[in-house]
């Protein structure tokens, strides 16, 4: 008797022969939705490490990934460390390829350096529609080149030098008035910065693109505001900090603000990043009228710039060397010119939102790992009472020039170490044809994540693999614990010159990928560190940093358009 004679005989009798289409039926139900459910099991790429059990779930790591309080990045460096190995996979839940996380230096630098197999990741692009044709959003092809050859000459000395040096120091010397208002009024109490360093890189963002056209200033607006404020109406938390009013900005600049926000929350969104987007962008009464006026906005000052251009006068705004360059170019290569189009549109306010966003969150990781280290403040206010020696004697503030004349290793190894730790989490590529990963084959339009805070950088090492990178830097670093990766030293970034003796900064001592690198490195580098050095520097020589309670220095982050932290507190004295 065959096995489908027992099947039907046992069912004789229970009336499933009355209804054999039901069954049947039934029968092919159940075959159809269990092909179906191993059509949509994850499909790990062979040979690359994964977690078994999430390859039998259709979720995959979708929901451990969502149940992690850390988030997508720590996420990810965490699944290098369980394996112990610089490249794992991450299987990303229903009908989406798996996802390869490397962490390992010189692989990370020899892609993004020299690799043509690898190119800006769909996941950014998929997840910022509402930058527009903004460079960010675009493969590197002949558009993306176009664009960023706008900005070629922002990030020269007659614009960055000349031009935006002065404006950095006058803003700084304003937050550093609103803070020393604010410590008054607080009286040893901690106060939030976040909002005033976002304010400074609105300001010195604004002014990188508009020039003198722009003459609004949130940092100023905010001075006026404490200056004005009556004590009795600050609240106090239950920590025993003071939360301060924020003055309300020109309606652009809180526009801007606004939008990134919303980014950064599309970014980690569990809705399909492209349709809130478009519901933003067109359908959504309280954004939609924003995005109309912030083009019109950006076109008049675009038109401003074309005027001056016209009229020979110089440059002096980065939209004018932004439409020197199209007109130039345009008329070399004999083609209609897109001066004021939605492109160029849309790469000024992408460079605005990207530029605050970005540099206040580096700006803010900074003060709060020197409130956590008062050694080091200790020892970079003495680098720049020794070095700055006319105006310490003066019993002065030093000038932007005497900052940016002066050498200064200690302030830059701080600043780089700050990058190392807190900049940078993810750097995602895309593999542009098939391809290899430290011996492992890398089919076509994988997305792979750089780690930049893997088994090179990471925190809490504990499997095998993170145990001999460990071992590698003491052996690097001899004589002292703190040269781990996990520890906050700048100190690793300092080495003595041969002939002098002296500490010297060598950027090349420990990797660090806070902005990239290769042809799709952060464009802005060179003013985020003009920025990040100037306001250091006069904060560390203004200020005083007293405790801040436990409960509000942890360094718990978000990762969307930049690596920001929740909490950003600080306890500032007035130095006389």
């Amino acid at each position: 008797m065959s096995s489908f004679d027992v099947l039907t005989g046992s069912l004789r009798g229970t009336g499933v022969e009355a209804y054999p289409a039901a069954f049947y039926g039934a029968a092919v139900l159940v075959v159809v939705l269990y092909g179906l459910y191993r059509w949509l099991l994850p499909k790990p790429i062979p040979g690359i490490p994964y977690n078994k059990d999430a390859a039998k779930s259709i979720w995959g790591d979708m929901m451990d990934l969502r149940d992690d309080p850390g988030g997508l990045a720590k996420w990810c460096g965490k699944q290098l460390e369980k394996h112990g190995t610089p490249i794992c996979q991450a299987l990303m839940g229903p009908l989406s390829k798996p996802v390869v996380l490397v962490a390992d230096v010189p692989e990370s630098r020899a892609m993004l350096m020299g690799r043509s197999d690898f190119d800006r990741s769909n996941y950014i692009i998929d997840r910022f529609p509402l930058f527009g044709e903004f460079h960010l959003n675009m493969k590197t092809g002949d558009a993306w080149r176009t664009s960023r050859g706008w900005l070629k000459d922002l990030l020269d000395k007659p614009h960055l030098i000349n031009n935006m040096t002065p404006r950095i120091y006058s803003h700084v010397l304003t937050l550093l008035d609103v803070w020393e208002r604010k410590s008054k009024l607080a009286k040893g109490r901690p106060f939030s910065m976040v909002d005033d360093l976002r304010d400074l890189a609105l300001d010195v963002i604004m002014n990188f693109h508009f020039g003198d056209d722009f003459q609004d200033s949130a940092l100023t607006r905010q001075l006026r505001n404490v200056q004005n404020l009556d004590v009795s109406h600050l609240r106090v938390g239950e920590h025993g900090e003071v939360h301060f009013p924020q003055a309300p900005l020109h309606e652009f600049q809180e526009g801007l603000i606004e939008t990134g926000d919303k980014m950064a929350e599309i970014y980690t969104t569990k809705l399909p990043p492209a349709l809130v987007s478009w519901w933003v962008r067109y359908v959504s009464p309280h954004y939609r009228p924003y995005f109309n006026a912030k083009d019109g906005f950006i076109r008049n000052y675009i038109t401003l710039a074309l005027k001056r251009l016209n009229n020979n006068e110089e440059l002096k705004s980065g939209l004018d060397f932004m439409v020197s360059r199209e007109q130039k170019g345009a008329a070399k290569a004999k083609k209609p010119s897109i001066i004021g189009k939605q492109t160029m549109v849309d790469e000024a306010y992408g460079n605005l939102i990207a530029g605050q966003h970005t540099t206040s969150a580096a700006m803010v990781w900074i003060l709060k790992l020197l409130t956590d280290h008062p050694d080091v403040v200790l020892r970079l206010r003495e680098e720049l009472q020794t070095h700055l020696v006319s105006a310490t004697q003066e019993g002065r503030l030093p000038t932007v020039e005497e900052i940016l004349n002066t050498k200064l290793a200690y302030l830059e190894a701080v600043l780089e170490e700050v990058l190392r730790l807190r900049a940078a989490m993810l750097v995602p590529r895309d593999a542009t044809r098939d391809t290899e990963l430290l011996g492992h084959r890398i089919p076509k339009g994988t997305s792979i994540f750089l780690v930049c805070q893997g088994p090179d950088f990471s925190p809490s090492p504990t499997s095998a693999y993170w145990r001999e990178t460990k071992a590698l830097a003491a052996r690097q670093f001899p004589g002292t614990h703190s040269k781990s990766p996990e520890f906050f030293d700048p100190e690793r970034w300092l080495v003595r010159h041969g002939e002098t003796g002296e500490l010297e900064f060598d950027g090349t001592t420990f990797p660090q990928l806070g902005f990239g690198l290769g042809v799709r490195s952060c464009w802005g580098r060179r003013l985020a560190y003009l920025e990040m050095r100037i306001m250091t520097a006069m904060v560390v020589l203004k200020f005083d940093f007293g405790p801040v309670p436990e409960a509000l220095a942890t360094h718990d982050a978000s990762y969307d358009i930049s690596y920001r932290a929740k909490q950003g507190w600080v306890n500032f004295t007035p130095r006389a």
